[in-house]
């Protein structure tokens, strides 16, 4: 037993350090090929308390001249970029995620920190005062202590569980919010909830479902409905529709 215990947290630390090390394997990029419309979004970027952290424009980063641009898109899009940091440099690492869209446009600044294009939340639809960006500490004092959680570190996400629905982050904050119909959530905006009907969906939000139950609301979210729930998320690149 503790031979394949032994074995089983070895591999745990092989899958580990293979995910990183795809993270990591950067291929050199033209600077100019790292912003715009495929890449990241110049401008301010604030943290989840509106705070401002980093200004990206005319090849600088918070007025240090980027020297050089790495870009690894296996699964992801991670960036990292060389900056003249006085007489020496620095690295700085930024993972691109969530829409296209401004209102759920996110990066993660070295691995840990969150950022959104504006001071405050942009969202469209809500759940029970729960919305898609929301950080992790901000759920906590709206509905305390989940009954459960799990956790999945190497991809940096959790799922919550509170009595009738579940919360989904990703580098804590919230992608995905889904109620049961054996609850009492519903949406804030439309009053629908997972027991309301695909045409009371598509008549709320004047748009129609596709073939696997997807609606697009608009504003980079989609509501997917099927077997008695209901899910709001943010509407990543490459949503199979």
């Amino acid at each position: 037993m503790r031979k394949l215990t032994a074995m089983f947290m070895l591999v745990a630390v092989l899958i580990m350090a293979t995910v990183t090390c795809q993270a990591m394997d950067y291929q050199d990029i033209p600077i100019s090929q790292a912003f715009g419309k495929n890449g990241i979004a110049t401008g301010e970027w604030y943290d989840t308390n509106g705070n401002l952290v980093l200004t990206i424009n005319d090849g600088y980063i918070n007025g240090e001249q980027i020297i050089s641009a790495g870009y690894t898109g296996d699964t992801v899009a991670f960036y990292k970029f060389r900056v003249k940091d006085g007489e020496s440099y620095k690295d700085i690492e930024i993972l691109n995620f969530g829409s296209q869209e401004p209102e759920h446009n996110m990066l993660v600044l070295d691995d840990h920190k969150v950022l959104r294009q504006s001071q405050n939340p942009q969202y469209f639809e809500s759940i029970g005062g729960i919305y898609l960006g929301m950080s992790k500490n901000k759920v906590m004092s709206i509905y305390g202590e989940p009954l459960s959680v799990e956790n999945q570190p190497v991809r940096k996400d959790a799922t919550w569980t509170y009595n009738g629905f579940e919360v989904f982050f990703h580098y804590d904050v919230v992608t995905s919010i889904t109620i049961y119909g054996r609850g009492d959530r519903r949406f804030d905006l439309s009053g629908l909830s997972a027991n309301s009907s695909k045409e009371d969906f598509e008549r709320k939000y004047e748009t129609k479902f596709s073939g696997r139950g997807n609606l697009n609301i608009g504003h980079g979210e989609v509501i997917n409905v099927r077997d008695g729930r209901a899910t709001l998320q943010i509407l990543t690149p490459g949503y199979v529709f």
